[in-house]
C-alpha cells in the first residue's frame, strides 16, 4: 500500500504485477482510498462530466456473431434490419434538436452495405445536421467495412478523415486478451488487429476512446494485460481521450447459461478503481451509471471516475440485453449533485458547454 501510495503521489506508474497484486489482494475501500487520491493528482476536484448524446445503430445485421452480444441478427431473422441513409440522419437530427451534442453511431458488421454508404452518412450528418458531433464506426466495424470493400483498414480511415470524421468510439475491444477473445468472440479481430487499427487511426489524427467489457470468461490477469496494451498505445500515440469500462449483461445472450451471476458492484468499482491507478497517462475514466445504476454510478465517482458518460436518448446493444437503466439531462443532474459534485455538460473532446 505505501509503495504504491508513493508511486501515485510522485507521479510514478505502477507495474502490471502491482497492478494484480492491487486487483487480488487490496480490500475494496484501500483501492477506492488510492483511486481517489489518483484522481485529485489529475487536478479533478468536485467537477464530473457528462455528454448529452444519443447511440442508434444503423443496422444490427452481423456476420461476426459474438456469443456476449443480445443484439446482432442474421440477416434471414424476422426482425433484422439495415437502416437508409435518410432514416439514420433523421434520427440524428431528431435527437439534435433534443438537445444532443454527440452521436455515437455504430452497427453490426453486415455484407450487404457498401462502401458508399458509409461515406454517404458522413458527409450528409455533417452537412445537414452540423450542430452534432458524429463518433463513428469502432475498430472492428472499420476492419469489416475495409475487408467488404477490398481496401485496407489504413486506406479506409484515410477516406473518413479526408470526409470529416474526427473522433472513433472505442467498442469492440471487449478484453484486449486473445485468449478470451477466442472464447467469446472467435470471429472478431484479434486483440493485436484492435490495437493496430486504433494506431492507425490516431497517426491518422483521430482521437478515440478507450473501452473494456469485463465480467465474462477473463480473468484478473487478462484484465491487466488489457490495460497494459491501452496504456502502452497511449505512451506512443497519446490518441486516446478516455478510458469507459464497464460490465457483461448476460441476459439474451449465448453466454447466459454459462454466466451464473452478473458481476456486481464491488467487483466493478476494484477494476475501475485500478484503471485510474494503473492508467496514469490518462485524463478521464468514465464511470458508467448506465450499467451499474445510480447507486454504484454514484460510488464510481468516488473510485476514479471524473465523468459519467452520456444520456444516451437511443441505446439498442445493452437494451437487447434487458438492461433497464435510463436517464435524461435532469436525471444526470441530480444524480451527480446528489453525490455532492458538480455537473459539467461537456462536448466529445470534454470540453465545458455548461456547469450547472
Amino acid at each position: 500500500m505505501d509503495n504504491i501510495l508513493k508511486n501515485i503521489l510522485n507521479q510514478k506508474r505502477i507495474s502490471e504485477q502491482e497492478g494484480l497484486e492491487l486487483l487480488k489482494n487490496f480490500s475494496t475501500l484501500e483501492i477506492g482510498q488510492l483511486a481517489n487520491i489518483a484522481k485529485k493528482q489529475k487536478g479533478f476536484q468536485n467537477e464530473v462530466g457528462f455528454v448529452v448524446d444519443t447511440n442508434p445503430n444503423y443496422t444490427n445485421i452481423c456476420d461476426t456473431e459474438c456469443l456476449f452480444c443480445a443484439f446482432w441478427r442474421k440477416e434471414s431473422h424476422s426482425d433484422s434490419y439495415a437502416l437508409s441513409p435518410d432514416k439514420v440522419v433523421e434520427i440524428i437530427r431528431t435527437s439534435y434538436h433534443n438537445g444532443a451534442t454527440t452521436v455515437l453511431l455504430q452497427g453490426g458488421h453486415n455484407p450487404s452495405i457498401k462502401l458508399d454508404y458509409y461515406c454517404d452518412l458522413i458527409k450528409r450528418v455533417i452537412k445537414e445536421v452540423p450542430g452534432i458531433h458524429l463518433h463513428a464506426f469502432s475498430a472492428p466495424e472499420i476492419h469489416a467495412i475495409s475487408k467488404y470493400s477490398g481496401i485496407t483498414t489504413r486506406e479506409l480511415l484515410q477516406l473518413f478523415w479526408d470526409l470529416g470524421l474526427r473522433t472513433i468510439p472505442g467498442g469492440g475491444a471487449e478484453v484486449l486478451s486473445n485468449n478470451v477473445r477466442k472464447k467469446i468472440s472467435p470471429l472478431k479481430i484479434s486483440a493485436d488487429e484492435w490495437i493496430r487499427i486504433t494506431r492507425e487511426a490516431h497517426i491518422i489524427g483521430f482521437k478515440t476512446t478507450a473501452t473494456m467489457m469485463f465480467g465474462h470468461a477473463e480473468e484478473d490477469e487478462d484484465i491487466l494485460e488489457h490495460l497494459s496494451r491501452i496504456r502502452d498505445l497511449q505512451d506512443e500515440t497519446n490518441g486516446f481521450l478516455s478510458f469507459i469500462p464497464w460490465t457483461f449483461k448476460p441476459e439474451n445472450t449465448f453466454m447466459e447459461k454459462k454466466i451464473s451471476n452478473e458481476i456486481g458492484g464491488d467487483k466493478y468499482l476494484r477494476v475501475l478503481g485500478l484503471c485510474r491507478i494503473f492508467l496514469d497517462n490518462f485524463n478521464h475514466i468514465q464511470g458508467s451509471w448506465f450499467t451499474q445504476g445510480f447507486k454504484v454510478g454514484g460510488l464510481a465517482l468516488y473510485y476514479g471516475a471524473n465523468d459519467v458518460g452520456g444520456t444516451l436518448l437511443q441505446e439498442n446493444v445493452l437494451k437487447s440485453a434487458n438492461n433497464p437503466y435510463k436517464a435524461g439531462i435532469d436525471d444526470i443532474v441530480h444524480f451527480i449533485k446528489s453525490e455532492g459534485f458538480i455537473p459539467v455538460q461537456r462536448d466529445t473532446f470534454y470540453n465545458t458547454i455548461k456547469t450547472y
